[in-house]
């Protein structure tokens, strides 16, 4: 019977308790910047996964973010439960302001979320986002940056355009299949992953993964799936090396979604599991004996007093080993960089032409605008040999080619937003971003509204812009003319009245496909190159028709790129 009152005062005070704890434990934003209501402890967390249900991330159609910034507001604060909060940014002016400054002064760094998501596969591969800037980083740029060199990229050339010529022939076979069946169109999804995958392995390691080849060897013994609309879909077999890369990237891409630190140790887990570590060492095993074959090669030439030529990332890494003056790294440094490459090279290459190949099936006039110019500005029958570097780096030649590359990075949005934190307190638009905050750079949202119809909103913010970013203003770039939701390569075209030339405007308007300042894409003349030289030769070789509406959704999912979940091709042979 005593007991009695302890009982009744716990369940007197348990209801209050939880009261407490539960306000306790919110989300404590940030204060002037605005964010939806928090209705619990869980913040954001509930309209994010349903956004993602619905739209397939939070940047697209009634996603957060994208809701968010049309209330005009180019700040907004994100609640990932109680205790992990993101402020994301719009505005073109000052994120490339800021970026190119505090990214120099690393006042703003590399988030949490982004190494902790690395952390089980590429823990040291700083091409990607795996280390803060460093004194580690900056050793790694050092040494990996000479790779970005025209000199390199002119060597590779070769190697990437016999294999669009390639991705050609498999197309053409797919094609003469599809019509057998009485399709009208397949999805190619997967042949743009094999034919980067190819690429970036030909340049990383000296010797194509060859699943181009491999595939086109499995066309005529291949299952079809047909679907009612006439969409055909190829299951072919996978080589085991290209399944183990793939792998290797979605578990990246599953763990840049999560909390960060739900995102650590399920990354420290996964990497003790079976299933990984036999992928894992499948890739490295396979990546080491490209490494061990090129330091024998300049060990040979070293000993013949020979030049080594190096054709590959591992051979100019080699080729730099036990020089006096030049700095080498560690072997698991090494392993990482090489990894990174690979899995982040070949799978937003891809992502950016699944998403191509949508935007000039929609758009007839732009296929045969870049056509005609092609075979016009290429000599000695260019639609059937591989195209040069020299073809593909001369703007004033093909300011069409430049200006369609330059539009389908716009509008395909391959990298939605980037991740940083700030390292110490930093001022945006006039709110002050405590140290430690996670800051989403929305950058195609921020491109998106830097048109001349906001030009006023843009213009009210000026009074809280930063001094760097008053004096410099839009930096010699210009505001989009006209609705940034259509893919219009015409945008970045400049004429002259005076003597009717067209040349090519890299700064028409805003743009940031690889990001801004120090930490911005390091491969973005390789991916560049890469998508000149696809692009150009699908083009040459086809006209691509229509495909079914119920095919051609612009419905995107993110798996660390931004992807389309459709992406259906009917080519046909130019008349």
């Amino acid at each position: 019977m005593t007991s009695h009152p302890y009982l009744l005062g716990a369940a007197c005070a348990a209801p209050v308790l939880y009261l407490v704890f539960t306000k306790w434990a919110r989300p404590k934003p940030i204060p002037g910047i605005p964010h939806y209501p928090i209705t619990s402890l869980l913040g954001d967390i509930p309209r994010v996964t349903e956004d993602m249900r619905v739209y397939g991330n939070i940047f697209d159609g009634g996603g957060f973010y994208n809701e968010a910034f049309k209330t005009g507001a180019p700040i907004w604060q994100l609640f990932v439960g109680p205790f992990d909060k993101w402020v994301g940014f719009a505005d073109a002016q000052e994120m490339e302001d800021i970026l190119n400054r505090a990214t120099r002064t690393r006042a703003v760094d590399q988030s949490d979320i982004m190494l902790a998501a690395f952390s089980g596969t590429i823990p040291y591969g700083q091409v990607m986002v795996s280390l803060k800037s460093d004194d580690v980083w900056r050793k790694h740029r050092r040494v990996m940056n000479p790779l970005m060199t025209s000199k390199y990229l002119k060597s590779m050339t070769p190697a990437i355009a016999e294999n669009a010529r390639v991705l050609v022939d498999l197309w053409r076979s797919k094609m003469q299949r599809v019509k057998s069946k009485g399709a009208t169109c397949f999805s190619c999804e997967d042949d743009f992953r094999y034919v980067s995958i190819d690429a970036i392995t030909s340049i990383a390691l000296g010797k194509s993964l060859d699943t181009i080849p491999h595939a086109l060897s499995k066309i005529e013994t291949s299952d079809i799936e047909i679907d009612r609309y006439g969409g055909a879909a190829f299951h072919l077999p996978k080589l085991p090396l290209y399944e183990s890369l793939r792998y290797l990237f979605e578990c990246i891409g599953d763990a840049t979604t999560l909390p960060v630190f739900i995102a650590y140790i399920k990354q420290q887990t996964l990497r003790y599991t079976p299933t990984f570590r036999k992928h894992y060492k499948y890739v490295i095993d396979h990546i080491f004996s490209f490494v061990a074959e090129a330091r024998q090669a300049v060990k040979e030439a070293r000993a013949l007093s020979e030049e080594y030529e190096a054709k590959s990332l591992v051979g100019m890494v080699a080729e730099k080993e036990g020089l006096p003056d030049h700095e080498s790294l560690h072997e698991w440094e090494l392993r990482d960089e090489i990894m990174a490459y690979i899995l982040w090279g070949h799978d937003t290459t891809a992502a950016a032409l699944q998403w191509g190949v949508k935007f000039l099936t929609e758009n007839p006039s732009v296929q045969k605008t870049l056509h005609d110019e092609l075979v016009n500005a290429l000599s000695d029958s260019p639609e059937s040999r591989p195209v040069t570097f020299d073809e593909m780096m001369s703007p004033e030649k093909t300011p069409y080619l430049e200006a369609v590359i330059s539009e389908i990075l716009r509008c395909a949005k391959v990298a939605a937003a980037s991740s940083k934190q700030t390292t110490e307190q930093v001022e945006l638009l006039g709110t002050v971003i405590p140290p430690g905050t996670s800051i989403a750079w929305c950058t195609h949202i921020a491109c998106d509204n830097a048109t001349v119809a906001n030009e006023a909103k843009l213009r009210a913010l000026d009074p809280v812009r930063s001094e760097t970013s008053r004096k410099n203003g839009l930096g010699g770039r210009g505001l989009w003319t006209t609705p940034t939701d259509r893919f219009e390569p015409e945008r970045w075209i400049a004429f002259d009245e005076k003597t009717g030339q067209k040349t090519f405007n890299p700064r028409a308007g805003y743009s940031f496909p690889f990001g801004v300042g120090l930490r911005s894409c390091a491969g973005k003349q390789l991916a560049v190159l890469e998508l000149k030289i696809y692009i150009a030769t699908l083009n040459l070789a086809f006209f691509l028709g229509d495909v079914p509406k119920e095919l051609s959704s612009h419905r995107a999912k993110i798996q660390i790129s931004r992807v389309p979940d459709q992406t259906y091709v009917a080519p046909t042979e130019w008349n």
